[in-house]
């Protein structure tokens, strides 16, 4: 469920992230598996809320209210930059240091095996269409595709989360068209 060998990552090991792998890493997952956070990976501390449905606000919630609690635990908080906002590991996921995903079910508008009509709807709005188990990764067979910001470099959370709502809503309306096509 987690952690790739980082030690035969170069870019890792020189930035001192692989250094002690695979020590010093684990993993918390909750009793519904909707919650998990991982210590020591690239990201240093990776934490994941997720949940079935379209409601974005329920898992951007538990994830919110871990962070405060987790953040409360570290004496001075997490790393911040005042002009950058939350400082990590992997430059792209400076500000907001937040990736935000949705899994949706496309069927009619993955009918030929590929996302090519998803991303034609999406990639205007900003999004990008990925497999199911991250970049360059199969659609699922029954058409679930993960869809997620593209841009993820100082970007707020609320352009990430209305980002989200705004390809759901244009996906459901494409995929009801196809369907009745």
């Amino acid at each position: 469920i987690m952690f790739k060998d980082m030690s035969a990552d170069k870019y890792l090991l020189d930035a001192g992230i692989a250094r002690d792998w695979p020590y010093g890493r684990g993993c918390y997952i909750s009793e519904d598996s909707g919650f998990i956070i991982w210590v020591g990976e690239e990201d240093h501390l990776r934490i994941m809320a997720m949940q079935k449905g379209t409601l974005l606000n329920g898992p951007f919630d538990r994830l919110k209210a871990a962070i405060d609690y987790i953040e409360s635990l570290i004496e001075g908080g997490c790393a911040k930059s005042e002009e950058f906002g939350v400082v990590t590991s992997c430059p792209t996921n400076i500000g907001t240091g937040m990736r935000a995903s949705v899994h949706i079910k496309l069927p009619n508008l993955t009918a030929d095996g590929t996302d090519k009509q998803a991303k034609k709807i999406l990639k205007p709005l900003g999004l990008s269409v990925r497999g199911l188990g991250g970049e360059h990764t199969p659609i699922g067979k029954d058409g679930t595709v993960d869809i997620s910001p593209s841009a993820r470099f100082c970007i707020s959370e609320a352009e990430i989360l209305l980002a989200l709502y705004n390809g759901i809503k244009a996906c459901v309306a494409e995929e009801a068209k196809a369907a009745s096509a």
